[in-house]
């Protein structure tokens, strides 16, 4: 009887294991089939002649941000939005992520940083920088894209 207990509790534990690495992959293969679809976009519309990264933004809407040239533009940022909606961003409009990242350093003293990307709300392009604050609590700073300066910005205290 005892055995019986202990082969069900391995075959579930390996079921349970399988669905998980199962469902792992297919969220992953979701991401690439996203940003595979917004690199399809941007060169459709603007002609990217290459890519430099695909990044995803996800705050009232999700976008995918791809970076890349364009013969006709130069260095763009191409922001793909709900039904393939794009937007093409010059880069030498806005502040670069190195700019940015030392905006929100010089003015609102990050203990340590966890991201910082390109993106859209309410139809304005923005960076969104998230960090952890001096009392701990993760900060979401939204700066406009030319400029730096702040669109919105909101903390939130992990409680244990």
């Amino acid at each position: 009887m005892k055995k019986w207990v202990v082969v069900l509790v391995i075959v579930c534990a390996a079921v349970l294991f399988w669905q998980g690495i199962s469902l792992y992959r297919q969220i992953l293969s979701d991401k690439e089939a996203g940003q595979s679809t917004a690199v399809e976009a941007a060169k459709d519309e603007y002609g990217l002649s290459r890519i430099d990264s695909v990044d995803y933004y996800h705050g009232n809407q999700a976008y995918e941000t791809v970076k890349g040239t364009s013969e006709k533009n130069g260095n763009v940022f191409v922001l793909v939005g709900p039904k393939n909606k794009t937007k093409l961003v010059k880069q030498s409009d806005g502040l670069t992520e190195k700019q940015m990242k030392a905006y929100v350093d010089r003015n609102l003293n990050p203990k340590k940083w966890v991201a910082l990307r390109l993106g859209m709300e309410q139809d304005q392009v923005v960076w969104e920088a998230v960090y952890l604050d001096a009392k701990g609590r993760h900060t979401f700073y939204y700066g406009y894209f030319e400029n730096g300066e702040r669109y919105k910005k909101y903390s939130i205290k992990e409680e244990i």
